[in-house]
């Protein structure tokens, strides 16, 4: 609302408005900001909401017309894909990385939590006793807020491996306190936690360069969201149950694990190929009718 309608369509009469306009304008958007379609189709929903509110309210007429937004087309799927990384290629990133930067990715990839969620975390929310972290909070561009959906509020299991890692860092972090964040700014004296595009920029990308993941000069997107992508990647790939992987992403539906998370890796489509042209390719037994 603030950051992208009420600047461009708040002078505007809402029936002077015409769908053709707010097509170029989302266009637009796309080419100068560089927004994605589901983030585009977002916007378009928001919109459209306003419309309906002000419909409910008597304050513009409730026929279709008088919602532009009705006649609006905007892709809905997402044209981005993916880096996914191997686990012995996350393995050769967490060596390039030191604390507690190095504990951060392992969390991120052993855990699917969102880079929001891991910087919204309180060492009050790990719970060591009972193997749970729980996820109360996130922390996106200098705010606190609420977990993405009803079922990003469920709490995330803290395997023993994971656990001794971040032990390990709480002992060495000057601001351990319950009430303390788990990665904290050092320069902000630990007020608040630390900025996810910096770590990204500062720490993740050069280290996926140097693991090997991504070339240098590489413009691909890059950051603690290919890890979640990754472990669904992994998850699925290795049989897990679909549902598990669901549960432990803290996905509402499990299409959205299956659909946008697991990834297939070239040697699995490939391995995939051969076995259909085996089948394809092998002899009938003696005998058969064609």
């Amino acid at each position: 609302m603030n950051d992208y309608l009420v600047p461009r369509w708040g002078k505007r009469t809402a029936l002077g408005i015409e769908p053709l306009e707010i097509e170029k304008w989302l266009q637009a958007l796309r080419r100068e900001k560089g927004l994605a379609n589901p983030t585009l189709d977002k916007t378009r929903r928001v919109m459209s909401i306003v419309y309906k509110h002000s419909q409910r309210h008597g304050l513009i007429p409730r026929s279709e017309e008088s919602n532009p937004l009705r006649f609006v087309r905007c892709k809905t799927t997402s044209d981005y894909e993916a880096i996914i990384l191997t686990p012995e290629q996350a393995f050769t990133v967490l060596l390039s990385l030191k604390e507690p930067e190095r504990t951060l990715t392992l969390l991120a990839a052993g855990t699917g939590l969102r880079i929001s969620e891991c910087l919204g975390l309180q060492w009050q929310d790990v719970d060591f006793t009972n193997q749970l972290i729980h996820v109360r909070r996130t922390w996106v561009h200098g705010h606190l807020g609420n977990p993405k959906t009803k079922a990003s509020k469920a709490p995330v299991p803290l395997h023993s491996l994971l656990a001794e890692s971040m032990m390990k860092w709480r002992a060495e972090s000057p601001f351990s306190q319950p009430n303390n964040w788990v990665f904290p700014s050092f320069r902000l004296k630990g007020k608040k936690p630390r900025c996810a595009n910096m770590l990204v920029e500062d720490y993740l990308r050069p280290a996926a360069v140097n693991a090997g993941v991504l070339a240098k000069d590489n413009p691909h997107r890059f950051g603690f969201h290919n890890l979640r992508h990754s472990l669904a990647s992994y998850l699925v790939r290795t049989k897990i149950d679909p549902k598990t992987v669901q549960t432990l992403l803290r996905h509402s539906n499990v299409k959205t694990t299956l659909q946008l998370y697991a990834h297939s890796v070239s040697e699995d489509r490939l391995a995939a190929q051969g076995q259909a042209l085996a089948a394809f390719l092998k002899p009938p037994p003696i005998g058969a009718v064609n």
